[in-house]
Parts: C-alpha cells; sequence; structure tokens
C-alpha cells in the first residue's frame, strides 16, 4: 500500500489565495447587489417625490395659466427641476398673454429667477437647458449679459439655447450677437437658427434690420461661408431678402456666388437681373437662372426661355423647359404645340423630354 502524500507548500499557498479570491469575489458582489438595491430603492424615493411634486404643482400652474389666483405652496429646494420643467412644458404649449403672465406670477412667487440661474452656473447641460429655457420666458433684462458667454459654448445646443433666450430678452442687442458669431460657427444647423429666429417673432421693421445685419456681412464672407448662409434668407421675408440677393447678382460677382444668390432669388422687383444672368457665359449661372424664372417670372419671360431650350449646355436646356412646364408660361396644350415651330433639334427634343415626365 502506497502512503498518501503530504500537502507540499507550494500547494497550501495556492490554495490559501484562491480561498481569498473567492472570498474577495463574493465580497464584491454582495456590495454589488447591494448598491444596486440601493439605486433602485433611491430611484423609486426619486419618483414618488416627482410624481407628489407634479400632483401638487400641477393644479397650481393650470389655475394661474387660466388666470386666476392659486395659493401658490413653498417650492422645496430638491422639487425646483420638477416644477421648471412642468411650468416651461405648459409655456411651450399655452398661447396667449393671459396665459403667460399667469405663469410668470407663479415663476415670481417660487422665485424661479433664482433657480435658474443656480442652474445656470453649473456643469451639466441638461441643468444649462433648463435654466436657458426659464430665462427666455422670463425674458428680464438683467439676464443678458448672464447669458450671453454661452452663445460661444462649445457644443451647439447650448449655444443656440442661448440665442433663443436672448431674443427673448433683447432682440435688437441679440442681433448683432448672433450675426458675429454665425460666420465661425459652421457646427450650427441652419434649420435651427432660423426656429432661433423665428420663434422671436419678429415684426416686418425688425426682419428688415436683421437683413441689413446679414447684407453688411456678405462683403467679408468667404464663397463657403456665403454658401453656407444664404439660404437664411429665406425667413426674412420675401421684400427684405430680395434687398440682398440684389446685391449679390451684380455681374462683377464670381460665379459661383451667382448661383448660390439665384436659389434664393423671390419676387417680381429682381426679374430683370435674373433675365440679365440667362445669358452668362458660366452655365451653372445660366441653369439657376432657368431655375429661378420658373418660380417667379410669366409671359413676359416665355421667349427668353424658348431661347435657352437651345443653350449648348444639357442642363441649362432641361431647366428652361421645366420652368416652362412650371404653369407660369401657359397650359400644357399651349406648350406642347411649341414644339413644331422650333427649329433647333436639341429643343425639341428637351420640351419632348420634360412633356413626357409631366404627364402621368
Amino acid at each position: 500500500m502506497v502512503p498518501a502524500l503530504a500537502p507540499s507548500a507550494e500547494s497550501e499557498t495556492l490554495i490559501r489565495i484562491a480561498f481569498a479570491t473567492g472570498l474577495v469575489s463574493l465580497g464584491l458582489t454582495v456590495l454589488l447587489a447591494l448598491q444596486v438595491t440601493w439605486m433602485r430603492a433611491m430611484k423609486r424615493r426619486r419618483d414618488r417625490r416627482h410624481l407628489r411634486c407634479l400632483d401638487t404643482w400641477r393644479p397650481v400652474l393650470y389655475q394661474a395659466a387660466m388666470g386666476e389666483t392659486p395659493e401658490v405652496p413653498e417650492l422645496a429646494p430638491k422639487d425646483e427641476a420638477s416644477v421648471l420643467v412642468l411650468w416651461n412644458q405648459l409655456q411651450d404649449g399655452l398661447r396667449g398673454r393671459t396665459a403667460r403672465e399667469g405663469l410668470n406670477r407663479v415663476a415670481h412667487a417660487v422665485d424661479a429667477h433664482a433657480a435658474a440661474r443656480r442652474a445656470l452656473r453649473r456643469s451639466g447641460a441638461r441643468d444649462r437647458l433648463l435654466a436657458l429655457r426659464t430665462l427666455r420666458y422670463l425674458g428680464e433684462p438683467e439676464d443678458f449679459e448672464r447669458v450671453r458667454p454661452l452663445l460661444d459654448d462649445r457644443g451647439p445646443t447650448i449655444c443656440l439655447a442661448a440665442a433663443r433666450a436672448l431674443f427673448h430678452i433683447d432682440r435688437t442687442a441679440a442681433t448683432p450677437e448672433l450675426w458675429r458669431r454665425l460666420r465661425r460657427r459652421a457646427d450650427w444647423p441652419l434649420a435651427q437658427v432660423a426656429a432661433v429666429l423665428h420663434d422671436a417673432d419678429l415684426g416686418d421693421a425688425e426682419m428688415t434690420t436683421l437683413a441689413a445685419a446679414f447684407a453688411a456681412q456678405v462683403p467679408g464672407l468667404e464663397i463657403a461661408e456665403l454658401r453656407r448662409l444664404l439660404p437664411l434668407l429665406s425667413i426674412f421675408g420675401e421684400k427684405a431678402a430680395a434687398t440682398v440677393v440684389r446685391r449679390l447678382l451684380s455681374p462683377t460677382q464670381v460665379p459661383e456666388v451667382l448661383s448660390a444668390a439665384l436659389k434664393q432669388a423671390r419676387g417680381e422687383e429682381l426679374l430683370p437681373d435674373v433675365a440679365r444672368l440667362c445669358g452668362h457665359p458660366a452655365w451653372p449661372v445660366r441653369t439657376q437662372a432657368a431655375t429661378a424664372l420658373g418660380r417667379m417670372g410669366g409671359p413676359a419671360q416665355r421667349e427668353l426661355l424658348l431661347t435657352m431650350l437651345a443653350d449648348r449646355q444639357w442642363w441649362v436646356r432641361y431647366r428652361a423647359a421645366q420652368a416652362l412646364f412650371s404653369g407660369r408660361f401657359g397650359d400644357l396644350e399651349e406648350l406642347s404645340g411649341l414644339r413644331g415651330q422650333l427649329q433647333d433639334r436639341f429643343a425639341r427634343d428637351i420640351l419632348t423630354h420634360v412633356l413626357a415626365e409631366a404627364q402621368p
């Protein structure tokens, strides 16, 4: 019978290490389970507090929005964010001076202004966005200088929220601040910039001032910058935008600028400038000129478009034919009859092509 071998010192050390590792892993698992349980309990507690807060404040804010004078309870610091979110949601959804004034009275009663300023100083994006929304609806002039530095925030979301707030606080002072940054902030989505200006509810005189501020920047813009910013003209209104576009339709402009400006051309007062560019040496300019005539031209420009059907560039012929069939230069049957009168083969072909596209 072979006697059992006694465990070596090295084996005992390995067993102890494995045992200790198991105990540590078990301890960490228990700690993790306790942390998850604690976090869930805290979340349930926050949710219950949030619901109690809404149950308390929703009737108060609704009554205030209806023009009543409810009893305003004390606002606990832990409930500030919940109440401000609800308050802003009602401001977003309700219209009318009575509703806004009623909600603002409640905000002043609980010193929401101070709460928003405190949130503005925090580093979290959510806190800052909530603060900017609140300050926008409160519209206190003293907040302009507090909000203005956020126009230079690294994130476009904070920047544009700050711009929206500034236009509600002081739209006259906000205009140059916005334009100074538009050129260098290529990360700002133009659709959101347009939404900021539309939300400001500017009048005709203010739109004219805005267009003038834009026009003042145009001479110093690079071509790429100009092409990026020109679509903003659509929010200025036809008359104000036409003033800017007319400056850009000078024959001395480079073709890239002319093409970009023609895309924004609206209004009959620009027809002479557009018609002149139908004979420009650069075919992209002639193409955009033909497209512009399709938006704003009339029977007086039909002969010009018929001439363009014989252009040496296919895209010019195509856009001219599309313009003719836009409904501004005669009915479909009348224009279809023109094919037999055209001497140029390319003109007849492009009319046939576009007519086939127009027919169902």
